[in-house]
C-alpha cells in the first residue's frame, strides 16, 4: 500500500482508481500549509501538487516516485529540484484543455456584452436608467479578429470555438501556430491587429510581464485583454495604466500574479471581469483531472512510465 499525499481539498471522488492506498487529504475546499507537507510529505510515495510545492518541500520528500501536478500548468512545482532528486513531475494538459477554453471565451462575451457592468448596474441602479435601445451598448464578437499568445492544446481549442462567433483567429506561439485553427503571425503584428488578446502561454522567464506597457501601447485602442493562463503574464500597473487611459476597452481575467489576492485596482473597473481561477472549476472535469493523476500515480507505482512528464526525467 502507497502513501498518497494530496496538497489540497480536491474533490476525492475522483481518486476512486487508487481505492486500497493511504490518501492524506485535507478537508473539502482546505488545503495543508507549508510546515503540514513538510511534515507529512517523508512519509510519501506520491504527490499530488494542487499549488506550490518549493524545493525544500521536494527534497523533504526521501521516498517520493512521482509528482503529479493537478493542472496543465506546472510553475508552482519546484520541478528542477524534482529533477535534482530523481522524481519525475507530471502535469494533465488534455483534461483541462475545453474547460478553460469555454471560460476564455465566456471572459471575451462578458467584456465585450458588458455583461459583467450590466449585472452589477442592475443591483446597485434604478432601472429606469438601464432599458432602452442605445444604452450601455457593447461590441459583437462577430467579424472581430481574436488574437491568441500561446497556441497549445487550450490556445487552440479557443480558436476554434471562437470561430463559430465569427471572428478572424491569429495565432503566436514560439514553437509555431497551427495554421489549420489561426493565421500564424509574429507577436507585434498580432497585438496590432487583434481586437481581442488572449493569453494562453505558460509562465516561464520569457514571458513573465510579457505584457507590458510596451505591450500595451502596440494594442488597438479599444481593444479587450483576456488572460486565463497566469497571472504573472501580466504586468499589473502597466494594465491599470491602460485602462486608466482608455486605450484599452475592458479585460477579463481570471488569474493573478499574488492568488489568492487579487490587485484591488483591477476591482475598481466596471469594465473588468475577474472571476477567481475558474478555469477548469466544474464538477466534471474536477472528477476527470483526479482521476488522471490517479493513472499517472498508478503507473509509476507498478514500474511505469506515466504520460506528461514534464522535468525532463
Amino acid at each position: 500500500m502507497a502513501t498518497i499525499l494530496i496538497t489540497h481539498g480536491i474533490p476525492a471522488e475522483g481518486f476512486y482508481p487508487l481505492a486500497g492506498h493511504e490518501l492524506i487529504i485535507p478537508a473539502p475546499l482546505g488545503a495543508f500549509s507549508m510546515a503540514d507537507l513538510e511534515a507529512l510529505i517523508p512519509a510519501a510515495d506520491a504527490v499530488v501538487a494542487g499549488g506550490k510545492l518549493p524545493g525544500d518541500v521536494v527534497r523533504a520528500g526521501k521516498k517520493l516516485r512521482i509528482i503529479a501536478n493537478y493542472g496543465a500548468g506546472y510553475d508552482g512545482v519546484d520541478w528542477r529540484t524534482a529533477a535534482e532528486c530523481g522524481v519525475p513531475v507530471t502535469n494533465i494538459p488534455d483534461t483541462v484543455t475545453r474547460d478553460t477554453a469555454e471560460l476564455a471565451v465566456g471572459l471575451m462575451l462578458a467584456v465585450s456584452r458588458r455583461i459583467g457592468e450590466m449585472t452589477l448596474r442592475a443591483r446597485q441602479e434604478a432601472p429606469e436608467g438601464l432599458f432602452g435601445m442605445g444604452r450601455y451598448m457593447g461590441q459583437s464578437l462577430r467579424g472581430k479578429t481574436l488574437g491568441i499568445v500561446g497556441c497549445g492544446r487550450i490556445g487552440r481549442e479557443t480558436a476554434r470555438l471562437a470561430a463559430v462567433f465569427g471572428m478572424r483567429v491569429l495565432g503566436y506561439s514560439r514553437s509555431g501556430a497551427d495554421a489549420a485553427v489561426c493565421q500564424p503571425v509574429g507577436l507585434d503584428d498580432l497585438l496590432r491587429e487583434a481586437d481581442v488578446v488572449s493569453l494562453h502561454c505558460p509562465l516561464t522567464e520569457e514571458t513573465r510581464g510579457l505584457m507590458n506597457a510596451a505591450a500595451f501601447a502596440k494594442m488597438k485602442p479599444g481593444s479587450i485583454l483576456i488572460n486565463t493562463a497566469r497571472g504573472a503574464v501580466v504586468d499589473t500597473q502597466a494594465l491599470v495604466d491602460a485602462l486608466q487611459s482608455g486605450h484599452l476597452r475592458g479585460a477579463g481575467l481570471d488569474v493573478y500574479p499574488d492568488e489568492p489576492h487579487m490587485p484591488a485596482a483591477l476591482l475598481t473597473f466596471d469594465n473588468v471581469v475577474c472571476t477567481p481561477h475558474t478555469g477548469t472549476n466544474t464538477a466534471q472535469t474536477r472528477y476527470d483531472m483526479a482521476e488522471a493523476c490517479s493513472r499517472q500515480i498508478l503507473d509509476v507505482l507498478a514500474g511505469k512510465r506515466p504520460e506528461n512528464i514534464v522535468n525532463g526525467l
